[in-house]
């Protein structure tokens, strides 16, 4: 294992996707993986001490402007079995995309409304639904930032004032190792 490890645990999913992007675009270091229980999300990352806790501080940050629960915490010379606690690690693959946008919810009914209303409001695709336990669901999409931000907002719309709405966000060139992270990601049969 490397000098340091990070972890950063957000309540939901859109909130880590986030930090997960501006935590690697902060620092040299690499995106181990993510696992989730009970409607929480922890991101994992590695590296040398000194980036592992710049890239905190940033994907903290970027974390706190979607959702309100965030706890950081890096492990300076974490033990080989500090690895097997990231039950989402990193698929294989290539994946590129102009814009990541997210949308979050409670309930899985009125996400799929706001997927389709998403969908026709402008050229984008809905690239993967993460549910993570205590009703939450968050919609993946991409395409031009122009039409992640239109989708979104039309998402947003959607859901207007709702009870069910908990976050949205859009990620310019989002990087690939975030994207491999969370789009290419496909719970095991029988999981969720």
């Amino acid at each position: 294992m490397s000098d340091a490890m990070g972890m950063i645990e957000v309540e939901g999913v859109a909130g880590i996707v986030v930090g997960a992007d501006a935590a690697c675009k902060a620092a040299r270091v690499e995106l181990m993986g993510w696992e989730s229980i009970g409607g929480f999300t922890t991101l994992f990352l590695r590296g040398p001490l000194g980036d592992v806790s710049t890239a905190l501080r940033a994907g903290e940050a970027a974390a706190g402007a979607v959702t309100g629960h965030v706890v950081g915490a890096c492990l300076d010379q974490p033990q080989p079995e500090c690895a097997g606690f990231v039950g989402c690690p990193l698929p294989a693959g290539e994946i590129e995309a102009g814009a990541l946008g997210l949308i979050e919810t409670r309930g899985y009914g009125v996400h799929v409304e706001v997927n389709d209303a998403m969908a026709k409001a402008a050229d984008v695709a809905v690239a993967n639904v993460l549910t993570v336990h205590n009703r939450v669901v968050c919609s993946l999409i991409t395409g031009t930032v122009d039409a992640v931000e239109q989708a979104i907002g039309r998402g947003r719309e959607r859901l207007g004032g709702s009870e069910w709405f908990m976050a949205a966000a859009v990620i310019p060139r989002p990087l690939p190792a975030v994207l491999r992270a969370f789009l290419l990601f496909r719970p095991a049969a029988g999981a969720g």
